[in-house]
């Protein structure tokens, strides 16, 4: 696609078999330098393809131009570009991207023309505005704010409206610029396609160096101003002494023919490296000793210290723009993908390849060099020199040299020691086949100690093992760690938090009770003033005679400690399950002072390039610190080591970007002021921070004010969820800190809008309190008017209580005082006293005494007690018999039909007070010879009948009684109607009257199945 890529496809053939052979030679120096840590961004993964050109905007993006259109990346996600609205790209292929004057992003395209963004708006500069023809490959500003761009059509410059192809009036010879810099020194440098020219600030006629240059040529600049030329013609090479001052190079050597390590692109970042982009076989090559290569020649394969292709770190061979960030990362950019490479905190030595053995162990001597056993294999590292000391060294899980200057390895099976050349074994104490060894150590007198799992604690004294038990307390325990210090004590770790300090006056224990809180005791470090703890679940101190356990709660990047070290400046470094972390020596002081107090700490791991975690189960610590005070970490994987002294840290707090928003299910472009619609509950905020350098290392911060309380701690999550939001106005802020901790705490904001519907409006809410407020006094008046109705029902009960007793009177009282009365006056028409007045009497007596006892069932039901006898068909024939016993003439009969009921209590006294005051007239009034009572217990009513055949009434003659204060018949109606009932009277011919009352079954007769005091 490109045109210096359609060049390199148009070679001789003997120039293709140079290349094919020096790529060879390339891919056979190359290694996997532990320098840079590499990361892909596949095309399988949304990363855009085909990209040609890159540069970091002033809001820390990445901007990628492609072949597909413009994209941004935040170290998290590709985000295409879309121009606002009514505007669009003067074409999707872009070639040229370059960050300039205040910002403004500048774009090139394949098919020639530039387009420049500011403000998120842009601009096209099209043939017509002055700008040449054909692919741009470039931009450029130089001091005075004036923009250049090479293009295949010539070399442009951009006078701020319009733009000009420079030409004889700048003496610039030729219709094309490949390549274009601006130099340290103001000077701008341009590849002609033929020569390398440049343009010294303030002047207006480009001048000619003593270089020739190929077409697609490009040039660079090195950190100490040597500037750098790759082409076709001789390859990659320096030209030392060549300036704008003096143009001629100085070269010690000459280049070579060649075209070995033509590069696309050449970068030189800011730790020394020549990174290129091979135009040939593709691949990134780097060079690390440039100083030393500065001499004029041709680079060679062996000049490389590093080559990366597909097989070991690209997604694609052919790799074009290169970019080295704000935070000093190197971006490459392929037509599959994009690749970084983040400069490594740890370096692993090279002679020892990670994770290619079961067992490492490490030691320092007294000279301050590292030795290091790896599969058999026994490395020295002394500063950057490494070598190996022999080969036939056993498996070793742990070294230690003694005072004496014996390396002292701790095998499989046995435990060797190293005397000069001169490698000396000894048994264990214990057979190998039913133990392992936990831990070793040397005490003051250089005598080893050695804790056997299962079997306890050993001493080597004499050439002899001696089982030691340090305190009874822990007589059946193994220890699980051991170490001395510089006051003739040694101290043994348990598991369970328990520590044994053993010195030649005794041994102490230390328990939970006495601070103790890191589980497991996994490593000791005694060799100071104060000893430190690290266990599986965290870091203690002993200080004088006290011990104090930080607080690290559930941090489970304190879990797993087996390495404690001390830097130089005091900051304690640990090795544990998580990786490498690094606490300030005063933070450390007031987080073991301060119980309550949390430590701030910095971990390190695999992003770091430490190539695993701690070593764990280790018989030996696994940190040590060297003669140059680099620290060596043992991970399961290998050793590495860092320079504290020199620790790179990202000083550049991430630009925070809100991207966008999603409410309800519809989308939102970031704005300072966002109206969302009535109904708005739930919200879906996206925001970003720029931070590439580690960006799953960036932690983010929010809050809604309106929402929350307080800043929400989002970890690396770039999103913020809220649901159930009212209406109202919001201000949404997010801050970020980069990998280093380092804080924005500017950030960004947005602010909200929700507006209300009808029902969420100010006004309803005083409507609904108004309404509120009514619905009260209604209430108030309806509760009086309630009482008031109450004490007129109160008063008309009273009344409906007096009329019934007036009934019960009348039935019950007067009639009975008035048949006691007829028999009176029956004996008192008798002169003469017989059997028969004495029966008369006897009677009178009982009639009396009945009434007495009616009289008291009357006021016990007034009074609300129940009757102790309820059975309608029994009561109603005890009233008939009564009056027929008065009445001989007249004869009384009883009948039922139908399934006898249960009847309730309540209609029992009313129909019997109706069915005797029936009775009573036809014995009393109708002349009747006969009277007869019916009952029919019917399924949906109770039916009674009372019939004679008397002389019969109508209604006339009841009205008539009921003037002259006759009240029975007008009491058996009220009854009827407070049944629910309907009581009829019929006229019978030729003689006679028929009562029929009929009561409905709810008002009438027992629930089926239910059964209750008084019922019949």
């Amino acid at each position: 696609m490109l045109g210096w890529l359609a060049f390199a496809g148009r070679r001789t053939l003997s120039l293709l078999a140079a290349t094919v052979l020096a790529c060879a030679s390339m891919a056979s120096q190359a290694s996997d330098s532990p320098g840079f840590r590499h990361r892909l961004w596949t095309t399988e993964t949304g990363t855009p393809a085909d990209i040609w050109s890159m540069t970091q905007g002033k809001d820390g993006y990445l901007w990628l131009g492609t072949g597909g259109g413009l994209y941004r990346f935040d170290g998290f996600r590709f985000e295409r570009f879309q121009p606002p609205a009514g505007e669009r790209f003067a074409s999707n292929n872009i070639t040229a991207l370059a960050t300039l004057d205040g910002g403004s992003l500048w774009m090139g395209f394949y098919y020639g023309g530039a387009s420049v963004m500011r403000n998120g708006h842009l601009h096209h500069y099209a043939e017509r505005d002055g700008f040449p023809r054909g692919m741009v490959l470039a931009f450029a500003q130089t001091p005075d704010g004036t923009v250049w761009a090479a293009t295949e059509g010539g070399l442009a410059r951009f006078d701020g409206t319009r733009w000009q192809t420079a030409g004889a009036d700048w003496a610039y010879p030729t219709e094309r610029a490949d390549w274009l810099i601006v130099g340290r020194d103001g000077t701008l440098w341009v590849t002609t396609g033929e020569s390398l020219m440049y343009l010294r600030p303030g002047e207006r006629h480009f001048q000619r160096t003593d270089q020739p240059v190929a077409k697609y040529g490009i040039v660079a600049q090195a950190p100490d101003g040597t500037l750098w030329l790759s082409d076709h013609l001789h390859g990659t090479r320096a030209l030392p002494g060549l300036t704008a001052e003096h143009p001629e190079s100085s070269a010690r050597e000459r280049p070579a023919e060649t075209e070995f390590a033509w590069a696309n692109r050449l970068l030189f970042d800011r730790y020394g490296n020549l990174w290129g982009t091979c135009v040939d076989k593709g691949g990134i090559y780097r060079v690390a000793s440039v100083k030393q290569l500065a001499t004029g020649r041709s680079l060679r394969p062996g000049d490389f210290a590093e080559v990366i292709g597909r097989t070991n770190g690209l997604v694609s061979e052919r790799a074009v723009p290169m970019l080295e960030d704000a935070e000093g990362t190197v971006w490459v950019g392929t037509n599959m993908g994009l690749a970084s490479f983040h400069h490594n905190s740890f370096q692993t030595p090279a002679l020892v390849l990670p994770g290619t053995a079961a067992n490492y162990a490490m030691a320092r001597d007294a000279t301050g060099a590292v030795w290091i056993a790896n599969g058999g294999t026994l490395f020295r590292f002394d500063g950057d020199e490494g070598k190996v000391v022999r080969r036939d060294l056993h498996d070793a899980d742990g070294m230690l040299f003694n005072r004496a200057g014996d390396l002292w390895v701790v095998g499989r099976s046995h435990l060797y020691w190293l005397h000069g050349n001169v490698l000396n074994a000894t048994d264990w104490p214990v057979s190998p086949d039913i133990t392992r060894v936990n831990a070793f150590a040397f005490d003051s007198r250089d005598q080893p100690w050695m804790a056997l799992a299962e079997h306890g604690l050993y001493h080597l004294q004499e050439g002899r093992w001696q089982q030691v038990i340090p305190i009874a307390a822990v007589a059946h325990e193994t220890p699980t760690s051991l170490a001395s210090d510089s006051h003739h004590a040694l101290w043994i770790g348990y598991a369970g938090n328990r520590l044994v300090r053993l010195d030649d006056s005794g041994a102490q224990l230390f328990t939970e009770a006495n601070g103790l809180h890191v589980g497991t005791v996994t490593t000791i470090d005694a060799r100071g003033n104060d000893v430190l703890i690290g266990g599986e679940q965290g870091l203690a101190r002993w200080s004088d005679h006290h011990i104090a356990t930080m607080n690290v709660a559930d941090d489970d990047a304190f879990s797993g400690i087996t390495g404690i070290e001390r830097a130089a400046n005091g900051d304690l470094w640990l090795n544990t399950g998580k990786g490498v972390v690094r606490i300030d020596a005063a933070e450390a002081s007031e987080s073991f002072g301060e119980q309550s107090h949390r430590p701030v700490y910095r971990l390190f791991d695999y992003r770091d390039g430490l190539p695993g975690i701690a070593k764990q189960a280790a018989v030996l610590p696994t940190t040590l610190a060297d003669g140059d005070q680099r620290l060596w970490f043992l991970t399961n994987q290998g050793p590495a080591w860092i320079e504290p002294g020199i620790l790179s840290e990202n000083p550049l707090p991430p630009p925070v970007a809100i991207v966008d928003m999603v409410a309800n299910g519809k989308h939102y472009p970031a704005g300072s002021q966002i109206d969302l619609p009535k109904g708005t509950t739930n919200l879906q905020i996206r925001y970003s921070a720029a931070s590439l350098a580690i960006p799953d290392r960036v932690h983010f911060r929010y809050r809604l004010d309106g929402a929350d309380t307080g800043w929400q701690d989002a970890g690396n999550r770039r999103e913020a969820f809220y649901s159930n939001l009212g209406p109202g106005t919001y201000r949404f802020r997010v801050i970020a800190a980069n990998d280093d901790g380092i804080w924005n705490t500017q950030g960004a904001e947005t602010r909200l809008t929700i507006a209300p519907w009808f029902y969420q409006s100010a006004w309803f809410y005083a409507f609904c309190l108004l309404s509120f407020v009514a619905l009260i006094v209604a209430f108030f008046i309806w509760r009086t008017r309630l009482a008031a109705d109450r004490v007129h029902l109160q008063l008309t009960e009273r009344m409906n209580e007096r009329e019934r007793i007036a009934r019960e009177i009348h039935d019950t009282l007067l009639q009975g005082v008035q048949g006691l009365l007829l028999r009176l006056q029956a004996l008192m028409a008798t002169p003469a006293r017989n059997e028969t007045h004495d029966d008369v009497l006897k009677a009178s007596i009982d009639q009396a005494r009945e009434m007495v006892i009616e009289g008291r069932g009357k006021i016990i039901a007034l009074r609300g007690e129940p009757p102790r006898y309820n059975e309608l068909v029994q009561s109603i024939l005890a009233v008939g018999e009564d009056l027929a016993s008065f009445h001989p003439q007249v004869t009384f009969r009883m009948t039922t039909d139908g399934q006898p009921r249960h009847i309730l209590a309540s209609a029992r006294d009313e129909i019997l007070d109706i069915v005797r005051e029936a009775i009573r007239n036809a014995f009393l009034h109708a002349q009747a010879s006969h009277v007869d009572v019916h009952v029919d217990y019917e399924q949906r009513a109770l039916r009674v009948r009372i019939t004679d055949d008397g002389i019969g009434i109508d209604e006339d003659a009841l009205k008539a009684a009921a003037e002259s204060g006759h009240w029975g018949v007008v009491g058996m109606r009220e009854r009827a109607v407070r049944l629910g009932a309907k009581l009829s009277l019929r006229r019978l011919r030729p003689y006679g009257t028929e009562w029929q009352l009929s009561v409905p079954c709810r008002a009438a007769y027992h629930p089926r199945g239910r059964h209750s005091f008084g019922m019949s």
